[in-house]
C-alpha cells in the first residue's frame, strides 16, 4: 500500500485552514495539524515531518511564511508550496528566491494545490 502523503497547512485564517484540511483529507491526503504562525510550522515540521508544506506567505507573529520556508527547506529539505493574496512584484520576487515548489495566488481551488502537490511527488 502507498503511504499518505503528508502535508503541514501554514495559514493564519482558521476557517481557510479548517477547509483545506477537510478539503485535502477528502482526497486522500493526511494533514497536520494546522498552524498559524511561522514559528510554529517550524516547530511542527521538526516534529510531524510533513512530506511537504502549504504556506501562506503573510502569518500571525513575527516570522512570515517565506523567512518560515526559507528555514523549513534549508534544514529539512521539505518543499513548500506559497499560498498568497498579495501578487506583487516585491513579495513574488522574494518567495522565489527561496526556490518553491509552487506560488499560488488565492482564491485558489483546491485542484490547483493537488496539482502543484502531484507535480512535486510525479
Amino acid at each position: 500500500m502507498k503511504k499518505k502523503i503528508k502535508i503541514l497547512i501554514a495559514e493564519d485564517e482558521a476557517l481557510t485552514a479548517m477547509a483545506l484540511c477537510s478539503d485535502l483529507t477528502s482526497l486522500g491526503y493526511e494533514t497536520c495539524t494546522p498552524v498559524a504562525t511561522g514559528e510554529t510550522a517550524i516547530k511542527t515540521v521538526e516534529k510531524d515531518k510533513p512530506d511537504v508544506v502549504l504556506m501562506d506567505i503573510r502569518l500571525s507573529g513575527k516570522m512570515d511564511g517565506i523567512e518560515a520556508a526559507r528555514e523549513i527547506y534549508s534544514r529539512f529539505k521539505i518543499p513548500v508550496i506559497f499560498m498568497t493574496g498579495y501578487s506583487n512584484d516585491k513579495i513574488m520576487k522574494k518567495a522565489n528566491n527561496i526556490d518553491p515548489a509552487s506560488i499560488l495566488v488565492k482564491p485558489i481551488q483546491i485542484y490547483e494545490i493537488e496539482a502543484a502537490i502531484k507535480t512535486i511527488f510525479k
